[in-house]
C-alpha cells in the first residue's frame, strides 16, 4: 500500500486544517472517553470505513464531527452551526488529499454525556 494512503496521515492532514480554520481548539481522532467541565466544544476527525488504494490514487471517507456542550440540557444548536459554518472555509486541496467540496451532514445527535454531536461526511481522492 502507497504511503501517501496511510489513515493517520489523511487524518492528520485534515485535522490540521480544522484547527487552523478555528473550528475549535480542542481536535480529536478519537471521541475521548472524558473531557474536563470547561470544555465548550470539540472536534473529532476520522477516516471511517475503508482506504481504497487504486494504485495511482487513493477514496476512503472522512468524518468530521463536531460536539457542542449543552446549555441547560438542551441541545446548543447555535453553537453546531457556528462551528459548522468555519468548515466551509474548508478548501477542497488539502496536501495530497482531494475533498468533495458538497459533504453530507447527519443530524444532531445526543451523546449521553451532556454534548450534542453533528457529523459532516467527506469523499476524499487521495494522490
Amino acid at each position: 500500500m502507497n504511503e501517501n494512503f496511510d489513515i493517520t496521515t489523511i487524518e492528520e492532514t485534515i485535522r490540521t486544517a480544522v484547527r487552523e480554520l478555528g473550528v475549535s481548539d480542542k481536535v480529536y481522532v478519537n471521541r475521548p472517553k472524558a473531557v474536563s467541565e470547561s470544555v465548550a466544544d470539540f472536534v473529532v476527525v476520522k477516516v471511517t470505513g475503508r482506504v481504497n488504494d487504486l494504485n495511482a490514487f487513493a477514496t476512503c471517507s472522512i468524518s468530521i464531527s463536531l460536539f457542542a456542550k449543552n446549555v441547560n440540557n438542551i441541545k446548543n444548536g447555535k453553537k453546531l452551526s457556528s462551528m459548522q459554518q468555519k468548515l466551509n472555509g474548508l478548501s477542497g486541496k488539502q496536501g495530497k488529499l482531494l475533498l468533495d467540496l458538497h459533504p453530507q451532514c447527519i443530524g444532531d445527535t445526543p451523546d449521553d454525556f451532556g454534548f450534542y454531536a453533528r457529523v459532516i461526511l467527506f469523499n476524499n481522492t487521495t494522490i
